[in-house]
């Protein structure tokens, strides 16, 4: 089980639009998620930039089966228009883990 963060960005002035469109994420995709290997996925919001949590049977893997998923390529178009890439141009930027506590 891997577990994986990474930061987005969004305008401050869009937080209210993008906490909406999280309210109805489309079943098929969280269907696609799980089929995909996902456990969990967190999003938390602070001041235009969004950290993400996974914990994911095989980041890579998950990613390749999602890239060309229907409901993953029609979310990523709906999203599109809020998301800010960083300087290289992604709109992903993958963190490394600093510190666990694991009882």
């Amino acid at each position: 089980m891997e577990h994986i963060s990474f930061v987005l960005r969004i305008d401050p002035l869009d937080e209210e639009a993008y906490m909406k469109r999280h309210e109805h994420v489309y079943p098929e995709l969280e269907q696609a998620f799980g089929q995909a290997g996902i456990h969990r996925y967190h999003i938390y919001y602070h001041e235009g930039t969004l950290f993400a949590y996974m914990m994911v049977d095989n980041f890579e893997k998950a990613m390749k089966r999602l890239a060309d998923h229907p409901a993953n390529v029609k979310w990523q178009a709906y999203m599109a228009d809020l998301l800010l890439p960083w300087e290289n141009g992604e709109n992903v930027k993958i963190i490394k883990e600093a510190y666990s506590y694991v009882k």
